[in-house]
């Protein structure tokens, strides 16, 4: 295959305001004027423009007099198949024998005492919002670099082998979610549930899928907890 040939092939990527868009698009139960969606996600309108006709391209978004409705089954496969997170440095890996539950909160602890934003994701996040297996790895998306072996836990030397993923992100999008799902859950805050659900589909494996089935059944479905 010629390097021109191979080149269209290769799904494109989309950058943190294109996935910011979709997660507000399958958040929102009303409909959003490409004016709000740049405001609420901080794209200028020119470039919430170019984004809302890329996935109307794909038949995602409806428009309405009122604004855009998003497809939300469709947006959440073209996450699946484009969203990366962006990540300032390579993910990290770490162990301890501790609950899940408890090594986040003593991370959690650990992020306030050094003023770092940190949300939680798969495994531990789904399983507070729509309990199906039970989680033995948990990722940690983080605003800045923290000492996590301050919270107990141990340097691992891969997914494999780990209990805590931590991934420090720019893209504060990542670090909290679209409006009106909740921020958190049981005390701790929670990535958006389409980072959740993508992450469970990174992690991996039989029971995370049935997991994603789950919890992409609950996003659609709205049974998990949002702001009234």
């Amino acid at each position: 295959m010629s390097t021109t040939a191979a080149s269209r092939n290769v799904v494109r990527r989309w950058g943190a305001g294109t996935a910011a868009v979709v997660r507000l698009l399958i958040a929102s139960d009303d409909p959003l004027t490409g004016v709000t969606i740049a405001t609420m996600v901080g794209v200028t309108q020119p470039r919430a423009s170019q984004i809302l006709r890329q996935l109307a391209d794909h038949d995602a978004i409806t428009a309405t007099p009122d604004g855009y409705v998003g497809e939300r089954t469709k947006l959440l496969y073209l996450y699946a198949a484009r969203a990366r997170p962006h990540l300032v440095e390579p993910e990290s890996y770490w162990y301890s024998t501790r609950p899940l539950a408890d090594q986040a909160r003593r991370v959690l602890a650990l992020a306030s005492d050094h003023d770092v934003t940190v949300a939680f994701s798969a495994d531990l996040a789904p399983d507070l919002i729509a309990p199906w297996r039970h989680p033995t790895v948990t990722i940690a998306y983080l605003d800045a670099r923290l000492p996590i072996e301050d919270a107990g836990l141990v340097p691992a030397e891969g997914r494999a082998d780990a209990s805590l993923i931590t991934r420090w992100t720019d893209d504060q999008g990542l670090l909290s979610p679209a409006a009106p799902w909740r921020g958190e859950a049981e005390g701790l805050p929670v990535a958006d549930p389409c980072q959740q659900w993508w992450d469970l589909l990174d992690l991996g494996g039989e029971d995370r899928a049935e997991a994603a089935d789950r919890l992409r059944t609950a996003i659609v479905e709205r049974t998990i907890p949002r702001v009234r």
